[in-house]
């Protein structure tokens, strides 16, 4: 499976932020690409009163799906109720086939006083592997991932917005994920300040295939049997140890 990574700059209205966005992914669908992440709140960054357009855009969102039978991951935000959700819409030709709303929120940027928090974990079929969904901060949970791995999943995307001074951790945080559970991951951010950490594609050893630094399409085809074999030939999951880790549900959260 092809698949793009969509390293992309909010713009001043999520208007100009989508039109950039079609244009890439017109781009990402000329050469093959069947599936394309975009970064996480891609149209709006943190601009909360921009959530009034997200319907229109997941209809000409969708509307290019349905003429170019691609599937799009995109980042957006969304009104819920009194409060906003940082959502990935797992969107086909059919329309939104998948929704995950951020579980773990970042206090650095004000999401546990504005968002609300999802208690939901996402797991679709998607060009022969079985993808998890995650975004940005998620990635400091190392649980999260490893229920996804436990579940099958072999293939995570990632929207994100992390800022390029905490680079060393995004990469670091990125490869982790990857190889700890035998299973590729693409993470894909955006280009402009103060975010502007690389857009990733990383492989089921912890490998880099795919770097993106400035704003355009990367393209990277995906090996279906790969995880498979390296979880046969390399057994990780199997010798876990849950009775030992039995902790992990008793101790309080630390302050």
């Amino acid at each position: 499976m092809k698949i793009a990574l969509i390293h992309l700059a909010t713009r001043e209205t999520p208007q100009a932020t989508l039109e950039k966005a079609l244009e890439l992914l017109h781009q990402a669908h000329q050469a093959g690409a069947k599936v394309a992440v975009l970064p996480e709140l891609f149209s709006s960054g943190y601009r909360y009163g921009d959530a009034l357009y997200t319907p229109t855009l997941l209809t000409l969102l969708q509307n290019f799906c349905a003429h170019s039978g691609m599937i799009l991951v995109a980042g957006v935000l969304e009104q819920a109720g009194e409060r906003y959700a940082n959502r990935a819409k797992v969107i086909g030709p059919a329309g939104v086939q998948a929704s995950y709303t951020k579980t773990h929120l970042i206090p650095a940027f004000g999401e546990p006083e504005t968002m609300m928090a999802g208690q939901d974990l996402v797991t679709l079929e998607l060009g022969g592997f079985k993808a998890g969904i995650a975004i940005c901060f998620d990635l400091r949970f190392p649980e999260l991932f490893r229920i996804y791995a436990l579940q099958g999943v072999n293939l995570f995307l990632i929207p994100s917005a992390w800022p390029a001074s905490r680079a060393y951790a995004w990469e670091l945080f990125c490869k982790s994920r990857a190889a700890e559970n035998q299973a590729y991951l693409i993470a894909v951010n955006h280009a402009e300040e103060p975010f502007g950490a690389a857009s990733l594609a990383i492989d089921p050893m912890g490998m880099e295939m795919l770097r993106v630094e400035s704003e355009g399409v990367g393209l990277i085809e995906l090996d279906q049997a790969f995880p498979a074999r390296l979880r046969q030939e390399f057994r990780v999951l199997s010798e876990r140890r849950p009775d030992l880790y039995q902790g992990l549900l008793k101790n309080p959260t630390s302050k």
